[in-house]
């Protein structure tokens, strides 16, 4: 049973490190930039305003639809706890 919870857990965090990995693509490494040129820099907003953007964007025309859409709200929480302010 502790086996395929710690294969659980493995997958996991593989693949949210793999999806923050494509976000790193446009934000930068650090969340520092601006994607596209136009978008707010992550690094320097707070958690709820991530959260905001990131449910906005699941069901907005953007470019960012088609990453945010696929996000659960434990997801998009992670996500804020970790690069939010």
């Amino acid at each position: 049973m502790h086996k395929y919870i710690v294969i659980f857990i493995a997958l996991h965090v593989g693949l949210f490190a793999s999806y923050i990995t494509v976000c790193k693509n446009c934000h930068g490494k650090n969340f520092e930039k601006r994607a596209l040129g136009r978008s707010k820099i992550v690094k320097n907003l707070k958690k709820e305003e991530i959260r905001k953007r990131l449910n906005y964007f699941k069901t907005s025309n953007s470019i960012m639809k088609s990453y945010a859409s696929s996000l659960s709200e434990k997801q998009i929480e992670q996500i804020a706890k970790i690069f939010g302010k």
